[in-house]
């Protein structure tokens, strides 16, 4: 990790980390095929990137991923579902909120496909609280920032 910049040489990735996020261990051994986590010290805002193992198209990839999200959550919602680009891939990505650990989470899940691989990014953040627009952007700048040319 050089600065803001979190590099994967193993799975070929670099993303934009938050000044005030850490790497955490221990939620990243709680996900299974999970690659990195990282988040605040609280957790109050988490990404985990994960690696799927799936010889599926990108919309049944995407579809097994948010059906195992919303058994996560209590009173799980889709607020929105749109296909994007990351990084020069295509991607799914679903907006929701739901209820988990006593808290109300804001999350966004991002399926992208690359060539024979399919990653996850999930990250969420407390939707109750003052921070949700200021986290909520450091989200979106995180997965906006993924680049997958990394040798």
């Amino acid at each position: 990790m050089t600065g803001n910049l979190y590099t994967n040489y193993t799975h070929g990735f670099r993303m934009y980390k938050a000044p005030s996020w850490n790497l955490i261990e221990e939620a990243r051994s709680a996900l299974p095929d999970a690659i990195v986590a990282m988040g605040t010290t609280d957790e109050s805002t988490l990404m985990v990137v994960g690696e799927e193992k799936t010889k599926d198209s990108l919309d049944a990839a995407a579809s097994v991923v948010e059906k195992r999200l919303q058994g996560v959550y209590v009173n799980y919602r889709r607020l929105s579902q749109k296909k994007m680009v990351v990084g020069g891939m295509p991607a799914m990505e679903f907006q929701y909120r739901g209820k988990a650990d006593e808290h109300d989470w804001s999350g966004r899940l991002v399926v992208i496909s690359r060539g024979k691989d399919v990653l996850t990014v999930l990250a969420m953040t407390y939707a109750d609280s003052d921070l949700i627009q200021i986290q909520e952007n450091v989200i979106a700048r995180s997965i906006s920032s993924l680049d997958f040319n990394v040798h």
